[in-house]
């Protein structure tokens, strides 16, 4: 299969479908790396001029050789440019990233001169908005090394891309490494393997690979969360977890173990945890792979926290209600931006997340057994219970368009369920547990009634503004009754088991030529308590409900005299000593300290 007519340093394997858009960028910046190298570029049937622009680079330069793959995959596209490499050298690409000038040299040059079998290099990974460095958390790339060993630098395993290292070619055959050709992840266990099988390894501290995030249907990131995706992932990770386990080796074990329950394997599931609303069919498949990796891998270190290691378990006991509740916590999206809010039935995930958190408090774990039998520290348990708090809030407080859905808000409005959860919250989480929530301190057999005065509030916070006063700018919809608005007081209430709300100073109203009423109410800072959170809400008669946040936040001043945050649409204000006094405060304990 190879071509005996030409004897390349190196050969670069690049395996394209539907790359047009990027492949120019790609095959140039390979071309400037050397002169005495081989581009071998496989199309897996592509069909939007891709297969054009390759024939059209390779009539101008005879470094590049084309072939055509049987459209079956990325995997076998590279087996397929791999066999067919001339070589000393065996290089991969992608066709959309980009590969910086030197990087090859760089790579091949460790090579021969340490006679290691394959040299591992640093990238950077880069979408429109920012680039990262995404080897900063792995010990390995901190320092250039030659002639090592997977057990020398386990964290090695934490980063496992084909296309950030080269491999000598003769190594690369003798060892039989092929991809697999699967939806997801066929990089990884041939990685895993040439590490694993590797006598020695040098690793290199240039920048070899700048890898293209790319958004979009067809990209591997929006198809991420399907479960025909992730169970390749978890698959081709079993395996992994096989080829870790039989060198016997405790660091690369454990560092593997780290991947699985706080990295990779977390990562993956989280995704489909977030994105998950009902029971789908492909979650038993889920379950199933996700079980059989966990039984492979040793069980979670002490650094990683119990909820990400529950996060896992519950997916893979079956139980997806309780584990999309606690990965929003473990690792979702802090500032609320997750999609699934406004589908997923809060009530049923969060009983079902409270029943977990219940039974580890009760140190049973037995559905669990991997994560341990011990009960939630205080620092996650504070995560819970923040978390918590502010959607239990945001699910008494939406506006009507979540309410025409069986949605998110839909579950709580007049339903019986609601009253469950929190007297399931109080009992488990505190009375912290509706910290924020107006609701949840008012008669639930008037729900019914709020819940048709908040339908016609739709109410919201727009914008604000801190100083001499508190300024919160809003709207209500045109069939508003006669609200007010006020800003519930959590702590003192809890304190008095009885609602506290601090009325607004004054309120000026404008009406807009479509009936919708805005306002501006104004708090004076003297009538607010001091460090105490703060939440926004309407009243109307004996009703209060809380006011949704769809805002941004004014820039942070140390002048302010208060500070905001919003998550998960519900904004949270303190009030705080004036800035002279907390710069005399600091003054006094520097003092102190001398």
């Amino acid at each position: 299969m190879s071509d005996t007519s030409r004897h390349p340093t190196y050969s670069v394997v690049i395996p394209t479908y539907n790359v047009r858009p990027w492949l120019r960028q790609t095959l140039e910046s390979v071309l400037r790396q050397r002169e005495d190298l081989e581009v071998i570029v496989v199309d897996d049937g592509s069909t939007d001029g891709t297969r054009d622009l390759i024939a059209d680079y390779a009539a101008r330069d005879p470094r590049i050789r084309v072939l055509d793959n049987d459209g079956s995959g990325g995997g076998s596209a590279r087996n397929l440019g791999a066999r067919s490499a001339a070589g000393e050298y065996l290089i991969f690409a992608d066709g959309d990233d980009l590969i910086p000038d030197g990087a090859y040299a760089a790579l091949v040059g460790s090579l021969e001169r340490s006679g290691s079998d394959l040299a591992v290099g640093d990238y950077l990974k880069f979408r429109a908005v920012d680039t990262w460095r995404p080897t900063q958390a792995m010990g390995a790339f901190d320092r250039p090394a030659e002639g090592v060993t997977l057990a020398d630098e386990p964290s090695l395993l934490f980063s496992r891309p084909c296309w950030n290292r080269a491999f000598r070619a003769s190594f690369w055959r003798e060892s039989a490494i092929e991809f697999p050709d699967v939806p997801r992840s066929n990089d990884i266990v041939p990685m895993v393997r040439a590490l694993a099988g590797a006598s020695s390894i040098d690793i290199v501290e240039d920048i070899v690979y700048v890898y293209r995030e790319r958004p979009g249907s067809g990209s591997m990131t929006a198809r991420a969360g399907a479960s025909t995706s992730l169970v390749s992932y978890l698959t081709q990770e079993a395996e992994c977890a096989r080829i870790v386990a039989d060198l016997g080796d405790e660091g690369a074990s454990r560092v593997f173990s780290d991947l699985v329950w706080d990295r990779d394997g977390f990562v993956a599931v989280n995704r489909y945890l977030l994105a998950w609303a009902e029971p789908t069919g492909g979650d038993a498949e889920v379950r199933d792979a996700l079980a059989q990796l966990l039984a492979l891998v040793p069980a979670p270190s002490e650094s990683v926290g119990l909820l990400r290691a529950a996060v896992l378990c519950l997916a893979a006991s079956g139980d997806f209600a309780a584990a999309h509740a606690l990965a929003r916590v473990a690792g979702g999206h802090p500032e609320g931006r997750d999609a699934s809010e406004e589908s997923a039935n809060l009530a049923e995930t969060w009983l079902a997340a409270l029943a977990w958190i219940d039974g580890a408090s009760d140190a049973r774990g037995a559905d669990a057994p991997s994560a341990g039998a011990r009960a939630l520290t205080d620092v996650e348990r504070a995560l819970v219970l923040e978390r918590f708090a502010r959607q239990l809030a945001a699910t008494t407080g939406g506006s009507p368009k979540n309410v025409a859905s069986r949605g998110a808000r839909a579950t709580f409005f007049g339903d019986p369920m609601w009253g469950e959860l929190v007297v399931a919250a109080r009992r488990v989480l505190g009375p912290r547990a509706a910290l924020f929530a107006a609701e949840a301190w008012q008669d639930p057999a008037a729900g019914a009634t709020r819940a048709e005065l908040r339908r016609a509030a739709a109410g919201r916070i727009h914008a604000l503004a801190g100083g001499g006063i508190l300024a919160l700018d809003g709207t209500v919809a045109p069939e508003a009754g006669d609200v007010r608005v006020g800003l519930l007081d959590g702590e003192a209430t809890i304190a008095a088991d009885s609602l506290i709300v601090i009325e607004a100073s004054s309120t000026a109203w404008r009406t807009a030529g479509d009936g919708v009423r805005s306002f501006t109410a104004a708090f004076a800072v003297g009538s607010l308590p001091m460090h105490r959170p703060l939440t926004p809400v309407l009243i109307e008669g004996d009703a209060v409900w809380n006011l949704d946040a769809t805002l941004e936040l004014p820039p942070y001043s140390r002048h302010d005299s208060f500070l905001y945050d919003v998550v998960d649409r519900i904004l949270v204000v303190r009030k705080r000593r004036h800035w002279a006094i907390r710069g005399a405060i600091t003054f006094a304990k520097r003092l102190r300290t001398r």
